[in-house]
This record gives structure tokens, sequence and C-alpha cells, in this order.
């Protein structure tokens, strides 16, 4: 093991800057590829070798379970075994969920509660809300973990901010109260009740001051709102704080994250020292001025400029084609040349430009591999034999119960199942007790029993083997053999995925702490299969650029540079648009040696053909000596008017572009004539659009032969329809 002095070594002078600094609250403004992740476990090495820190009074957050086993590694091999065991080296809601399980008491949470991913957060939904659509659900459940992630409650007036409904107020109201009756959390929960309870208990408050005399943060351009509150709770009057990130990385706005958090740190906490690391160890000259130059026009960020050793590369090339096909064609072709597949990736703006390339990739023999697709704790037979397990766990879950009383079908049918919930409710009991006591006839009767008893005896189970345990769940329950029909009915696999999921669980202590501890960790982290991640399998990847964050290629492909599609026809604000430049930045940092870029003429995206598309704003003027086009630039006519124009005028691509409060019309796919049209509305009426989510109608027009409404979103657009236009679809009246 080398010593802490050879460790120090190995920096450059601003990772020594950064290490050696340790009295001030300290932002390390981190560039794409400068060595963060070195830095911050020289420097928790550094406090534990050389300022005497004990282990045990360092705190590591990030935001991936990825990021926190690499970090927990990088340590393990620079100070002894027993020191790295000690570090709480954790993501935040991993933290979250740690607190919670020691503390949660004082805020009446049960140490045995489940964590709900968004499926049950839905599902539990559902039940408050039983007259709604599955549709009108969902807005309002991103909705719900979008206040919470910003900090707010059912009573905050800034709930209108999020949602222009005033039964939203009560719709959160109403989960929060069943969740809590439940005993069970969200996600977004292990931030929000952890702050609580620090709010409440004063006594764990001190306990965690005391402990914590280091508190160090990655990724903290992805902290939101929540987060952030939550961090400064746990800095006390003598803890060390220290906060590593790179605003122009920040891209997930969408989940909440706030960029404000990382530009205001030297505000919130005085006396700030800031540390720029801008040497990058991963691309070559070429691609970072590419990069720099892309970023540059942004406004809201600290001004630095990345820079290297390596040589300066190879130009990145820049792609005219014809349509999307010829598109997945040219990377094809490439791609081929060198049969280096592996260190490839093909980065898009959304999932829907995959299928191109999967079919072409399938036909030509080309691997590939996509990340973030289906995950194997998504698939149905996994997440039925996990709800046999979380229900064990805690017999409250609703969400659970609801899931697995009548899969497969023992006679329990919408009624008496209700009827089992209300019983519960009414009585005080859990849902396994009321089976027992509540009066039933027939076959719900006889399945009831068959339930009840199931889990009487896995109780007596749950301190032995846990694949027992769960084999005898998964065999007694009905659900082996009911998969195992589908499985020889279908040709499917879904038995062995039950078997890989008995392996995983055998990786974790005997008992019901082993159990817990297993349910939590793949709740936080499902990106896993045992310790095989899909992203190392051998292939070109395919991935969303949100997804390429900590990854690096030797060759990236960046494909569909069009205006409407990237930047998005979302992004209206400056704001907004400064983020998509940013998500451009990260894309393009991905790349080791070579770059390419790709504009399509014509694409078809959501069954519509898009015609006569505009280049990318983002490639637009691009140096000549760091760029070298291929293909021929189409509508150059005047580039800057031409995108403009198109901005401010109808668009085929998604039903429209909006720009600056203008008024977009959208192009129906045909004319209804009054006799035709089944679909009337009137002011006031809530509809729902695939692309801009919920809205209220604000203007109802008559005319020859269609009837034309105008529609206010939730963001403050104001959209022009054709009523029956497919995309819209009538929710009710306000």
């Amino acid at each position: 093991m080398r010593t802490i002095d050879q460790h120090m070594e190995q920096l450059n002078e601003s990772q020594k800057e950064a290490v050696l600094e340790n009295e001030r609250p300290l932002l390390v403004l981190a560039g794409a590829g400068s060595g963060k992740t070195r830095v911050i476990t020289t420097k928790i090495a550094y406090a534990i070798d050389v300022l005497n820190v004990s282990p045990h009074e360092i705190l590591a957050v990030t935001f991936t379970n990825r990021a926190a086993n690499e970090m927990r590694e990088r340590v393990a091999k620079m100070v002894s075994a027993e020191a790295a065991n000690d570090i709480q080296i954790r993501t935040f809601h991993s933290f979250g969920a740690w607190l919670l399980r020691r503390y949660g008491a004082a805020i009446n949470l049960s140490n045995t509660f489940t964590i709900y991913d968004d499926s049950d957060s839905l599902a539990l939904l559902a039940s408050c809300l039983p007259n709604y659509k599955r549709s009108e659900l969902g807005p309002i459940a991103k909705a719900i973990s979008l206040a919470k992630d910003m900090a707010l409650t059912p009573e905050s007036e800034e709930l209108s901010q999020i949602r222009r409904d005033y039964n939203f107020p009560d719709h959160f109201r109403r989960y929060q109260e069943r969740l809590r009756q439940v005993g069970n959390v969200d996600f977004a929960d292990l931030i929000v009740r952890s702050i609580e309870l620090l709010n409440k208990d004063r006594k764990t408050l001190r306990q965690l001051h005391n402990r914590f005399k280091m508190i160090l943060v990655d990724e903290y351009q992805d902290s939101n709102i929540s987060q952030f509150k939550l961090l400064k709770k746990l800095v006390g009057p003598n803890t060390f704080i220290c906060v590593v990130g790179d605003d122009d990385q920040s891209i997930y706005r969408f989940r909440g994250a706030e960029v404000e958090n990382i530009l205001s740190f030297p505000k919130v906490f005085p006396n700030t020292r800031i540390v720029k690391l801008e040497r990058n160890y991963r691309s070559t000259a070429n691609i970072l001025a590419l990069a720099s130059h892309a970023i540059a026009i942004n406004q809201g960020r600290y001004p630095k400029t990345l820079w290297t050793e390596r040589e300066a590369g190879a130009k990145s090339k820049l792609i005219y084609v014809d349509d999307a096909k010829s598109e997945a064609e040219w990377v094809a072709q490439e791609l081929r040349k060198s049969g280096d597949y592996s260190s490839s990736a093909i980065l898009y703006r959304t999932n829907a430009q995959s299928s191109l390339f999967e079919t072409l990739f399938t036909q030509k023999g080309i691997p590939y591999k996509i990340v973030g697709a289906l995950r194997f704790f998504d698939r149905e037979e996994i997440k039925d034999a996990l709800a046999l397990l979380f229900l064990l766990i805690n017999k409250h879950d609703e969400v659970n119960f609801n899931r697995m009383i009548n899969k497969p079908s023992r006679g329990i049918g919408a009624t008496s199942q209700a009827k089992i919930v209300e019983y519960a409710h009414q009585n005080n009991l859990d849902y396994i007790e009321a089976l027992g006591q509540v009066p039933l006839a027939g076959k719900a009767a006889q399945g009831a029993k068959e339930f009840y008893t199931l889990y009487k005896e896995a109780e007596e189970l749950v301190e032995g083997d846990n694949i027992t345990l769960l084999k005898f769940l998964i065999e007694r329950s009905g659900l082996f053999f009911h998969y195992l029909k589908e499985d020889q009915r279908n040709h499917t696999d879904r038995v062995d995925n039950l078997a890989n999921l008995s392996s995983m669980l055998g990786e974790y202590p005997f008992g019901k702490e082993g159990l817990i501890l297993f349910l939590e960790s793949l709740t936080l982290d499902r990106t896993m299969l045992g310790k095989r991640d899909p992203a190392d399998e051998f292939g070109v990847t395919l991935i969303t650029m949100h997804n390429t964050k900590g990854l690096e290629f030797d060759r990236v492909f960046i494909v569909g540079l069009e205006e409407g599609l990237f930047p998005s026809s979302m992004s209206e604000s400056e704001s907004e648009l400064e983020e998509e430049r940013r998500i451009f930045y990260v894309a393009i940092t991905r790349a080791r040696n070579e770059l390419f870029l790709l504009s399509s003429r014509r694409r078809v995206l959501w069954g519509r053909a898009l015609y006569y598309q505009t280049p990318s704003r983002f490639i637009e003027g691009l140096p000549e000596e760091l760029v070298e086009v291929e293909g021929k630039f189409f509508n150059n006519n005047n580039r800057y008017s031409a995108l403009e124009e198109r901005r401010q005028q109808s668009s085929p691509y998604r039903g429209g572009l909006y720009k600056g409060g203008a008024k977009v019309s959208l192009t129906p796919v045909k004319s209804f004539t009054k006799e035709e049209r089944q679909v009337t509305y009137k002011l006031g009426d809530l509809v729902f659009h695939d692309d801009f989510g919920e809205g209220e109608v604000q203007k109802v027009k008559e005319m020859r032969d269609k009837e034309m409404i105008e529609v206010r979103f939730a963001s403050g657009r104001m959209v022009t329809f054709f009523t029956n236009t497919p995309l819209l679809e009538k929710l009710g009246s306000d």
C-alpha cells in the first residue's frame, strides 16, 4: 500500500490545493475528466492519516451506487480495511435510509419500512384516487415526487408552480396520509423525512453534529432543494464541508436538480474557498476545445476552460444525412471499419431514437447493448416475488398486499379485496391478521385462509436461510407454477429469473436483518444483477445523453442534432435552453479520441414524419479548425432566420414548437365534420397531451368543419389544437 505522500505525488497542483484545504468550506469545481474522484478519495485518506480524523467521523455522499462503490474501493486501497469499513460512503438516499432506520422512531417510523419505487407509489396513489384513470394519475404522481424534491408540503403555496390544479394539494395530502398509514416511504421521502427527523429530534441532530467532523459531497450540481436542506442540517458548527461538482454538467432538472445549489454555495457557506480542476485526463485537445466552445455561451456558470497535455487529435466530424435511416447506416459503416464495438457509444436525446439502430445492427450482426432499457428488477415475475418479501417484512404494506392477494388467482375478487382492506382499516389490523378475521364466503374465504396460512408459516422461517424462505413463498403462493406454465406456453425464461433472484438473496446474511438489507439495497439501486452491470457487456453502447454521466468511450456518435429534437421543443425558456446546452457539453466530453455529430433532414418519431428539419443551433458556427464537415448542409440560406421562423410558426415536430410566449398552431392529422366529431370541449376542461402533460382549456372556437381550442399547460405554455387531435385526451372539468 502506498503512503499518503506517494498518493499526493500523483496529484496535480490544483488537486493538491483541494486536498490540503480543510479549514474553510470548500467548493471544488471539477471539470469533466479532471480526476475529481481521486481528489475526494485522497482527501479522505489525508484526513485519516495526517489530520487524525477518525474514519467514523467522515461522511462522503454521492448520487449513484456505482459511484459510491468506486469511491469505497479506491479508499480501501489507500487506508486500512478496518478504517475503510468505518467511513460512511453512501448515496444521498442510502444515507436517508440509514438515518431513518436508526432514528426514525422519533417521527413514528418503524425500522422495517419498505421503500416504494415509482410503480408502487403510483399504485398507492390509485388506491387514494380510485376514480382517476392511469393517464391522469401518472402526472399527479410525478408532480408529488417533484414537490418533495423541492421540499414542498401539501400546504405550500408554491405547489401551483408545479401543477396548476386546485385539487393537487388535496391529492398530495391524501397520498401522504396513506403512505404514513401503511408505514412506508417513497424514494423522495428518504430525504424529506430525514429533514423532518432532524427538525423534530434535537438529540439526533446533536449526535450527528458530534459524529461527522467531515462531510464531502460528490456531483453536487445534481443535488435538489431537499438534499440541499438536508446537507445544511447535517453541517454542525465544527463540521468541515466540501462539495465537488461541475455546474456545466447539471443536467437533471427534470428530476428536481437545482444548479443554483452549486452556484450559490459561497453565499450559503461564508468564507468558502473555490478550487477549479481544469486539467482533463480523458479527451484530446480538439474535443476539449469543441466542448469549451459549446458551453461558453451559457450565462449561469463559473467560467472555466478545460485543457489537457494529450495530443490535439483528429478533428470532430459533423455529418449531414438525408434521413434517420441514413444516419443509422452511416454509423454502422463507421463502426464496421474498425470493428471496435465495446469502446464506441451512440448518444441520443430520447429513447425513441434507438429503434432504428437496434434493427439495423441486428441485421448487420453488430453487437450492441442498451443502457437504460428494461431492468431485471422491473420484470413482472421479479416484482411479484419481491412483493411477497416486502409484505412479510411490513404486513401493513397495502400496495404489495393488493398486488399479491389474488395473484395467482385464488378466488378473491375486487369486491372481496376491498372488503379485506376496509376491515383492516376499521379494526386497526395489518392485512394478514385481517385475512384471519374478515367474514368472507365461498372461494374468497378459502383463498384468504390459504394466504393467511402461507404468511403464518413464513414467519417461522424469517430468521433462517433466506433462500429457503423465498423458495417457500414462491412455491406455496402458486407463483412458481404460474410462471412455469407461462414459460412452457410462451417459451420465456421467467422461472430462471426467479432462480437468479434467489441467488442474489443468497449473497446477504441470513435472517430478518439480512432480508431487510437485501430489499433496501435493490430498491436504492436496481441497475445491478449481483455484481454484473449491463453496461459491461460486449457491444456498442446505445444510451441517452442523460445516462452517460460518469462514462467515457473512445468513440462517441451524437445523433439527432436537429431543432426540436435537440434542443428539445419543450425547452422554451433561456434557463431550459442552457440546460440543453449542458447536456450537449456532457455528451461531447464522454469522447476520448473521436467524436461524430450527425444531423438529419428527415426523421420519423412517435409515428410522425418530420420533414425539413433545421440543424440544431448547437452546431451553428462550430469552428472550422475543430470540425470536418461531411454531407450537404440543408436549409443553409440564412441559417438563423430559418431557425427563428420555424420556432415561431407551426412545425410538424411533436405537434409544434414554442418560443417566447408565441401561440403555436398544431396541424391535425385530419379534419372532422360536425357529424364525425365526437369530443367537444368547454372552458375549464382538463386535457392531457403526451408531450405537454396536463392543461386547461382557455378558449373554444367553432369553425366550419372543426372546433379549435386553446390550452394552457402546467408549464404556462399556450397551444392551439383542432379537436379530435389523437394525442389530446379529455380528462374532465376543473
